[in-house]
């Protein structure tokens, strides 16, 4: 009788323990980015419209895009002969964009010893882009999304709110419309993607949380072979 007593006891004492560590196992889960437990207004988002950004394993749009001297180019001209990694970012006037461009301007031959092209595409008009270059001493591409068809494309446009805007007039100097190309107030979400020379999306990094970016590591480990 005492051995069945001190057996149910070590039974039970285990299966706490289990219970206990499973309890502390899911707290520590991070929680997945969704429309539950995001709060787009934070970042200035728009609710009305909310992008998801383009699929991985979607075909990247067939767009033409304005050179900062007026050429037109076709966003296929990037990828047909080398894997092309575009990274999307909101202006100069952003202290978290700048930091991530700046890391980028020292590690860039990193990318393009891999084989790969980068660009980065902005809201921003090129009198703007050229202050985000003093800013971070970018020696790669940058494009200007001079009407706004590029973040459409690739569905990371979103509709900056009206407090959002008054904020960023106050904290940074800096009215988001009159910086833009089109003088609306719409940014992108600061994704990044990296396309094959087949024109497919292999990778995918997507966060409404501007502070959440794509690292030099992450974009190295997913190039194409």
């Amino acid at each position: 009788m005492k051995k069945i007593i001190i057996l149910s006891v070590l039974f039970i004492s285990l299966l706490a323990c289990k219970n206990n560590k499973e309890i502390k196992e899911v707290k520590t889960i991070k929680p997945l980015e969704t429309a539950k437990n995001i709060d787009y207004a934070v970042f200035g988002m728009n609710s009305e419209y909310l992008p998801k950004g383009l699929k991985v394993g979607s075909l990247a749009p067939q767009i033409t895009m304005t050179t900062d001297e007026n050429e037109i180019v076709k966003l296929k001209d990037f990828y047909k002969n080398q894997p092309l990694v575009i990274i999307f970012y909101r202006g100069y006037w952003c202290p978290v964009c700048n930091k991530h461009l700046s890391e980028f301007a020292v590690r860039a031959k990193e990318i393009e010893n891999r084989g790969a092209k980068l660009i980065a595409i902005s809201s921003e008009s090129y009198e703007n882009v050229d202050k985000t270059r003093d800013k971070t001493n970018a020696n790669f591409t940058i494009i200007s999304d001079i009407d706004g068809s590029i973040m459409k494309a690739f569905d990371v446009n979103y509709n900056v709110t009206n407090e959002y805007q008054k904020m960023i007039l106050e904290k940074l100097n800096a009215s988001i419309a009159k910086t833009n190309a089109t003088n609306n107030a719409v940014l992108p979400v600061p994704a990044t993607y990296i396309i094959n020379t087949n024109g497919k999306i292999v990778y995918k990094q997507f966060n409404p949380n501007y502070k959440v970016r794509a690292s030099i590591e992450d974009i190295l480990n997913n190039l194409p072979k």
